[in-house]
């Protein structure tokens, strides 16, 4: 067989598998990809590395996803670029490395990948407020905007509207937010009704330059996590995450969310109650990327305790009259070998009405407030669970809560297995 007819055949093999995956046919999709991906075919090692790194319908396999995303990167896939960066920024499969993730990302955003543009914008406007990063991060989302992502239109709405990194625009704001609402974004339509209501004028903006440079940056030290609230094992910190990851996490989460559910002490499977009544997701392996990264930094320096002992990232929204009444977050039972030993939660809105946390024997309330983190540690200096770590999240009355939960473990956390 000459080299193109092997090139076609290994296109077909391809569309076949993608026919099967899109069908959620995994165990079809998986011997297609694994045919293909031998061949060489980019496409198909990125796509069974991502069934690989999920553990969607085969066993999961983090390192070989890793292998299989290098091999893809090798080829000049620019999605197994933006994969090879986002596990080396959050060490799923991989050991965490900021500058080869970043080499990655800029290699994907380069040739124009969405996300990877999106991703980066953030990493620059984590760089702070100072020289070039503002207008950088605006540029970046920008691209991505006018590319067609939506999550990148919404954001490119706020920096719009906010005039960061760019003159302020609000028609030109309300254009993203449009667009962002079209596409499905959960907080378009609440962003695109506030700058309708103002009358600016529109400011001729200068047309977009594809070609700027797009330099890697260090990340800064975190500031400290000084507690704005203090009391016993519970402490509160404001500002934890800013206006744009907060609201990307809910755009994010919006579209997954299920019914929450708590874990059964008898069996330890996830179960409905009445204890619980929120919506709530929880990110997969392939969601971790920089931005979930730069939440995912800032929420573990708060907890005091390295990001790879995070369990995955979950967002949780609370309508009119939800709740989760009293329970503790320890493990009560012997079939786990580990602890979740604290807790973190951060608002990621403001709620109109209610909504806030009881500590019943420790007395205190907290109240919700946009960007607040909220620490507690469950268990004692000496390991066992603390029964007054028992919180209630109170019932919203008006508005809808959402939170960002982490639990962090007394040691690494085992994606799978």
């Amino acid at each position: 067989m000459s080299e193109e007819s092997a090139t076609v055949a290994m296109r077909r093999l391809f569309q076949q598998a993608v026919a099967a995956f899109t069908q959620h046919r995994y165990a079809d999709a998986q011997p297609l990809l694994e045919r293909a991906a031998e061949g060489h075919d980019a496409e198909a090692q990125n796509l069974l590395g991502i069934m690989l790194l999920n553990g969607m319908g085969v066993t999961p396999d983090v390192r070989r996803a890793a292998v299989l995303f290098e091999a893809a990167a090798a080829g000049g896939l620019k999605e197994a670029h933006y994969n090879l960066a986002n596990i080396k920024f959050n060490a799923i499969g991989a050991v965490r490395d900021e500058a080869a993730a970043q080499r990655h990302l800029l290699a994907a955003a380069r040739a124009g990948h969405r996300p990877s543009l999106r991703s980066l914008g953030f990493i620059y406007h984590a760089a702070g407020k100072q020289d070039r990063w503002p207008a950088l991060a605006t540029h970046c989302f920008r691209l991505a905007a006018e590319a067609g992502d939506p999550l990148a239109q919404y954001i490119y709405g706020l920096r719009l509207n906010r005039g960061h990194g760019t003159p302020a625009d609000p028609l030109a704001a309300a254009d993203c937010f449009a667009a962002a609402a079209q596409a499905g974004v959960y907080l378009a339509r609440e962003r695109l009704a506030e700058v309708r209501e103002l009358t600016q004028s529109r400011t001729q903006l200068p047309a977009a330059r594809a070609d700027e440079e797009l330099p890697p940056c260090l990340l800064p030290e975190l500031p400290p996590a000084e507690p704005a609230r203090t009391v016993a094992f519970m402490s509160e910190h404001r500002d934890a995450l800013d206006e744009y990851l907060g609201d990307h996490l809910i755009n994010v989460a919006a579209p997954r969310l299920m019914p929450s559910g708590v874990v059964d002490p008898d069996t330890g499977a996830a179960v409905h109650s009445e204890l619980r009544t929120s919506h709530s997701m929880h990110f997969q392996p392939s969601m971790y990327d920089a931005a979930v990264y730069l939440a995912l930094r800032r929420i573990a320096w708060i907890a005091g305790s390295p990001p790879e002992h995070a369990e995955p990232l979950g967002v949780l929204r609370y309508g009119p009259g939800q709740e989760y009444r009293p329970h503790y977050d320890y493990y009560t039972d012997d079939r786990h070998e580990v602890q979740r030993v604290a807790t973190v939660f951060v608002y990621l809105n403001e709620v109109a009405e209610g909504g806030g946390t009881d500590f019943p024997r420790l007395a205190v309330k907290v109240d919700p407030e946009r960007g607040k983190a909220v620490k507690f540690l469950n268990c004692t200096p000496g390991g066992e669970p603390n029964p007054d770590t028992l919180h209630a999240g109170l019932p919203v009355v008006r508005g809808e809560k959402w939170l960002a939960t982490l639990w962090f473990w007394d040691r690494p956390f085992r994606w799978f297995g």
